[in-house]
């Protein structure tokens, strides 16, 4: 830092939020015969909550099941149990039958996790040309002292820019506060507001544009593993992104007005780790040529049914409307369930996995070479013969596929990479501020489902605009409740603080992620999002606010006057 030419030495401050899941916790509880538990429930990760929920209760896990067909919204708030899954359990217990426990919106505040507050110092240094030389992301965030989570704010810091110094913390301080935990894209989603700011500080000190910055410290292997990133696509992602929102048109901060509204651009990369975790899928064949795929895979809203219906379907020739899906059971496959943006990888490698298990069985039933084999239509086509693929299954076929991570792993570094751009206007009146427009490029490898992974990136710079602009979850210093402990009073984004959003992805394939060279996509959209939005409100206004959300207070004595 001494000896750079130019520096940013700045702290950033963010609340604690809370993942706000449309549908609450609930869950009803059925004792069996035998003694067993089955419990169903809005969970994202069954097989590991029936092991939580066994533990809870005194059981041996092979007497608890799960059921989570549907989830409702998670965003972490179900990765494990919560307390009424015990509740429901106790009670049904007692009274020797059924019994549903739902937890009210202000009890889902209260007794699931939240998002820890941060206070995150980055300090930057580059040379004259902008090439960083030096990187320090300190984050100080609130612990409880019965767990040792934490909010990994400076986990996308390690990856995403080059930089030979480095010095990345993170220290806890506890406090009787509701408990902390995962909330999409935990460490990133808060992480990126500090470090994308600084960057934006630093290209303003520079005289560079954000864009060309970002690019000029766009490493081609990880700057402290030392290995080939497996894909990355970052700059592509700016620049395509770029031309797309056109982002030549971008004026100095604070130069561009519309009669009372002052506008602004901003940008901001995006960063999520890709992970792979250990999962199972059957797949089964009937005699009447349909199929079934049964895992503990969950659906949290992402499309789970969907892709991986459409991925046995693709690979065995059934048609979708062929195939039955059956997830959330653990009584099937055990599986990752929805978390950390692996379930499509992960899960859907299994069903890949098992298909192509299957697809040798057909051929061998057939009586012909794999590599001839042509499955479509519900028909296998080989030596040319067509036989409906019904009549190649006897009583019926069926393969287990299994997947775990391996040295590709260790070999590579992982994760998706994006750009966020954003255009606001803030009133230099009333100190509003309104999103106009955003656009996101992602390069997350092998887009399995357009449709659905865009519904996921437009979910995640949603939360973005939350988490620039209006989530605080306020404590009582006095007690460590919460003071705003519903929907009323706390603010997630309405329908009418969303603007026209525009999600781009670019063309990729990361043969070293998984077999069907996918990454996940769900906490990508967040990452970064937030950031572009406080970049462009500087931008308007001219005024860096490093307290979030930046609500009207925080603008209003610096404005113009009227």
């Amino acid at each position: 830092m001494a000896d750079a030419a130019v520096t940013v030495d700045s702290t950033y401050v963010t609340p604690s939020q809370n993942s706000a899941a449309m549908e609450p916790h609930a869950s009803t509880a059925v004792w069996e015969e035998d003694g067993s538990l089955t419990l169903y429930g809005a969970y994202q990760m069954p097989t590991s909550d029936a092991q939580q929920l066994a533990k809870s209760l005194g059981l041996s896990a092979k007497k608890v099941r799960i059921v989570a067909r549907y989830i409702g919204g998670g965003f972490g708030s179900k990765l494990g149990i919560a307390p009424e899954s015990v509740a429901a359990a106790i009670a049904a217990k007692q009274l020797g039958r059924p019994v549903k426990a739902v937890m009210s919106r202000p009890q889902v505040f209260e007794a699931t996790v939240r998002r820890s507050n941060t206070e995150q110092r980055v300090r930057l240094a580059a040379n004259a040309a902008g090439k960083l030389t030096a990187i320090g992301h300190e984050t100080l965030a609130s612990n409880q002292s019965t767990e040792d989570y934490f909010e990994p704010a400076g986990i996308g810091t390690h990856l995403l820019y080059g930089g030979e110094n480095r010095l990345i913390t993170h220290d806890l301080v506890d406090v009787n506060l509701v408990l902390s935990g995962s909330m999409r894209a935990p460490g990133e989603a808060v992480g990126m507001l500090a470090l994308e700011g600084a960057m934006d500080e630093l290209a303003e000190k520079l005289g560079i544009d954000p864009i060309e910055l970002r690019k000029r410290n766009d490493p081609r292997i990880d700057p402290e593993k030392d290995v080939p990133y497996s894909s990355r696509n970052l700059t592509r992602a700016l620049d395509e992104g770029a031309a797309r929102f056109g982002w030549d048109k971008r004026q100095k901060a604070g130069t561009r007005r519309e009669g009372e509204w002052l506008i602004g651009m901003g940008v901001a990369s995006a960063v999520r780790g890709n992970m792979m975790m250990e999962s199972s899928a059957k797949v089964e064949i009937h005699p009447d040529g349909t199929a079934t795929v049964s895992s503990a895979m969950t659906d949290i809203g992402t499309g789970s049914y969907t892709i991986l219906a459409q991925i046995a379907s693709e690979i065995l020739g059934i048609p979708v409307a062929n195939i039955t899906m059956s997830l959330g059971d653990t009584n099937d496959p055990p599986a990752a369930g929805s978390g950390g943006s692996w379930g499509a990888a992960s899960s859907g490698t299994a069903v890949y996995l098992a298909c192509e298990m299957l697809r040798g069985k057909l051929a061998k039933a057939m009586d012909v070479d794999e590599d001839g084999l042509t499955l479509k239509d519900g028909n296998a086509i080989g030596d040319n013969r067509s036989t409906p693929i019904g009549e190649l299954v006897g009583k019926g076929l069926e393969a287990t596929g299994h997947i775990k991570p391996g040295k590709q792993e260790k070999e590579t570094s992982q994760a998706g990479f994006g750009a966020h751009f954003a255009e606001v206007a803030v009133n230099v009146i009333t100190g509003e501020t309104r999103v106009r427009r955003m656009l996101g490029s992602f390069a997350a490898g092998r887009v399995l489902n357009a449709k659905t992974a865009r519904s996921q990136c437009l979910g995640g710079m949603t939360f973005g605009i939350g988490t620039a602009l209006t989530e605080d979850l306020i404590h009582d210093t006095r007690t460590g409740k919460l003071v705003n402990h519903d929907l009323g009073e706390y603010h997630v984004p309405a329908n009418a603080d969303v603007p026209q959003m525009d999600v781009h992805f670019v063309d990729e394939r990361d043969i070293h992620a998984n077999p069907i060279h996918a990454k996940g996509i769900g906490e990508l959209g967040i990452s970064g999002a937030g950031a572009a939005v406080a970049n462009a409100v500087y931008n308007a206004t001219g005024i860096r606010v490093r307290e979030f959300p930046i609500t009207l207070d925080k603008l209003l004595d610096q404005l113009p006057a009227v």
